[in-house]
């Protein structure tokens, strides 16, 4: 079985970090990757990696060298991540190959991936719509992390906790804006072009003794922020997962969200706020950030524990290419 990912991004960011998991943790015997050349050497030294320069979309030369690559590797099935990776091996794949593509996020245009044999959505949301056969399959904890339950922490030293871009897709405005009743301290962890703007509606708030911004954290250093963290708020207009919620559940730190991604079918409705409203997400922070020692998610950090490993997730992607190649 012979199966080549492409991502073809300028920067490694989410969806190359969800490649190199899969690739990295057993997914394929002999895995191999076709990635800009930018971005390879962020990736596992076990995953056999083609450098390619960037291609357009439009660009002729660029399909052509790629297609002459796929030629020499010969795969059974290319399987794509992203929008523009769909949109280039469609069209230059003339039924050579099976094409598999993964819709990583909330896509206005989904029509390109309908020439796909198979889609791979990171939750039901970003596949609604496309008119192919396809499957859920969602993100996973980062499998590196270990359970904090062992960890001593000092209530006294307890904050809310973001995590996410500094971008208008993520809310954080929105957050900002429905912090001004709330006791408690809040810590968003992440940079963006958005950090100056989040900064004034801070300051414009006369929020800056309750909330802080955090730029430059790593994923080593980020797990010292989970473990002061009484919960975690995800306050997003629209996204593809969220994974940062897997991660915190995982480690039993509770979560809030707004109705984004596969958050309906973790959390209760009680529990999430309608997405890009900040009168339905100050609510639901009222209610809850100041008394979350009151609230039980027990069960749903089992739920995550076990549906959301990286082991199930590729076990179930497996049962997607044996299908195809015992067809």
């Amino acid at each position: 079985m012979k199966i080549v990912h492409i991502v073809l991004s300028e920067n490694f960011a989410g969806i190359e970090q969800h490649v190199d998991e899969l690739l990295s943790n057993n997914l394929l015997s002999n895995p191999i990757l076709i990635c800009n050349d930018s971005i390879a050497d962020n990736f596992d030294k076990s995953i056999t990696i083609y450098r390619i320069k960037n291609i357009r979309r439009k660009s002729i030369f660029g399909k052509y060298k790629l297609n002459k690559l796929l030629k020499t590797i010969d795969p059974d099935i290319v399987h794509t991540h992203g929008s523009k990776t769909a949109s280039i091996i469609s069209s230059i794949n003339k039924n050579k190959f099976k094409h598999i593509a993964t819709v990583h996020g909330i896509k206005k245009n989904k029509k390109i991936y309908e020439k796909a044999d198979f889609v791979i959505g990171v939750s039901r949301i970003a596949i609604e719509g496309i008119k192919t056969d396809s499957k859920v399959i969602s993100n996973w904890w980062y499998p590196e992390l270990t359970k904090l339950r062992n960890t001593k922490v000092e209530e006294n030293s307890k904050y809310a906790l973001a995590i996410g871009r500094l971008e208008k897709v993520k809310g954080f405005d929105l957050l900002i804006s429905s912090w001004v009743n709330i006791h408690t301290s809040l810590v968003i962890v992440g940079s963006g072009k958005e950090k100056q703007n989040l900064i004034n509606l801070i300051n414009k708030n006369n929020l800056s003794e309750k909330i802080s911004i955090v730029d430059g954290v790593s994923r080593n250093e980020l797990i010292e922020y989970y473990k002061q963290a009484s919960v975690l708020i995800i306050s997003s207009r629209d996204e593809g997962g969220p994974r940062v919620a897997l991660e915190a559940l995982y480690l039993e730190v509770p979560v809030l969200s707004t109705n984004v991604g596969h958050m309906q079918n973790i959390l209760p409705q009680e529990l999430l706020a309608q997405k890009d409203n900040q009168e339905s997400l100050q609510s639901l922070l009222e209610n809850y950030v100041d008394y979350m020692d009151l609230v039980n998610q027990e069960a749903i950090f089992e739920f995550i524990t076990n549906e959301f490993s990286i082991a199930k997730k590729i076990s179930e992607i497996k049962e997607i290419y044996h299908s195809f190649l015992n067809k």
